[in-house]
């Protein structure tokens, strides 16, 4: 059956791809992923930094996390697109609760021994490696072409919407009930999203690929066709960059509250939230543009707001002013983000989404860099310096992109 005939209504406007019952049922599998990632973030995030009080410690909590992405990632892709989807985010959101679980004796334990929570954060970025790459191809797999700039713009809505509350509320549970508790509910939550994808995917038709004998060819053929095209080529240069010194800032927020802004969890649960709200607000422009036909522009414009937001937002040390800018950080992320989503999905064949978002997935996990750089920087300089060092960066990366890529001009 296609697609057009699974349709509520004629797709239009800013909900279009709501008009797709499957979309619709795929999109809350994939925000309730979201709220566990939100979870697991804000509590290991806070516990390493309350316990240690190393600004360094707590960005490599960030770094160790995001570092597997960079073997697991194309591994994830291939298998995206060569197996059930569904079965695949079944086991993933299984072994995350597993991985949860081990740390929520290690942070009752008071973070000893400190060495494995570093490796069950490893173990747990190894999982996050094999959900994006399902949870994008199946999105964008539930309506036709025209329609997956919306569907993905939707999806960051949603999922970034639950990431705003789940980061409240993780906030006010690790104050009230502890980090333990927090991170077995965000198991719970995992185990929860693993089985919705079991159950959406039955409904999903997926195209039948030429396979290999192997998914190790199938990985090298992928990252091989993501290398020969320009634009994707320009996209994941831009996305490692950006990556590095851009959302590397998330690995300060711990620090932000604590030193820069004065403020305790309850106060880093807002900032996390407020960001959150921002980015809201950046898929839903993203959403009100529809088809937008300068898409690579549009994706360097964001990228300059962007470094601009980062640079400035705790700069005054003002708790109040950081909660409005913060905003613009959100925002800013989240349409990179879906535009970054939105140009591979568009540009590679529809037989290889799974392995294009692997090799994004891939790029970003040179984000370990960033965050042990930042680190490093926020230890040796203060927090602001890194935040603004970070921002200029980001903005040179856009400024190199749009004067080095005509293809991505053009896009």
């Amino acid at each position: 059956m296609k697609l057009q005939s699974r349709m509520l209504t004629k797709p239009d406007g800013a909900l279009s791809s709501f008009a797709y019952p499957l979309y619709r049922r795929i999109w809350a599998t994939s925000v309730v992923f979201a709220l566990g990632n939100w979870g697991e973030r804000l509590a290991v995030g806070w516990v390493v930094l309350n316990e240690t009080d190393s600004v360094f410690l707590t960005a490599a909590t960030f770094a160790v996390r995001q570092a597997p992405q960079l073997f697991a990632a194309p591994i994830g892709g291939a298998l995206s697109d060569r197996f059930s989807r569904g079965k695949i985010l079944l086991l993933t959101g299984l072994y995350k609760a597993l991985v949860l679980s081990f740390m929520a004796m290690i942070a009752a334990n008071g973070l000893e021994p400190l060495w494995l929570m570093f490796v069950l954060l490893g173990l747990s970025g190894i999982g996050h490696s094999f959900e994006i790459p399902c949870v994008q191809g199946m999105i964008t797999g539930s309506v036709p072409r025209e329609v997956r700039m919306n569907a993905v713009a939707v999806q960051s809505t949603g999922m970034r919407a639950v990431g705003a509350a789940g980061a409240l509320a993780a906030g006010f549970a690790i104050d009230r009930l502890g980090v333990p508790i927090t991170l077995i509910s965000s198991g719970i939550v995992f185990g929860i999203a693993g089985f919705l994808a079991m159950i959406v995917n039955r409904g999903l038709q997926v195209e039948l690929t030429v396979r290999t004998k192997s998914v190790v060819r199938d990985v090298i053929d992928g990252l091989q066709l993501m290398s020969r095209l320009p634009l994707v080529r320009m996209i994941l240069i831009t996305a490692v960059l950006v990556e590095i010194f851009g959302f590397s800032y998330g690995a300060l927020m711990p620090a932000v509250a604590k030193e820069a802004l004065g403020v305790d969890v309850k106060g880093l649960g807002m900032l996390t939230m407020m960001a959150g709200v921002g980015s809201v607000a950046g898929s839903v422009f993203l959403m009100a543009l529809g088809n937008f036909a300068k898409k690579g522009l549009l994706l360097i414009g964001i990228a300059v707001f962007y470094g601009i937001f980062i640079s400035t937002f705790s700069a005054s040390g003002s708790y109040a002013v950081a909660l409005m800018l913060i905003l613009g950080v959100g925002a800013s992320a989240a349409a990179f983000d879906v535009m970054q989503w939105t140009l591979l999905q568009l540009n590679v064949p529809d037989d290889m989404r799974g392995r294009a978002v692997g090799a994004w997935v891939f790029a970003i996990g040179f984000g370990w860099v960033g965050h042990l750089g930042l680190g490093a920087v926020a230890e040796i300089a203060g927090v602001q310096w890194a935040l603004a060092l970070a921002g200029l960066s980001v903005i040179l990366t856009a400024m190199i992109a749009l004067a080095a890529s005509k293809e991505l001009r053009k896009a």
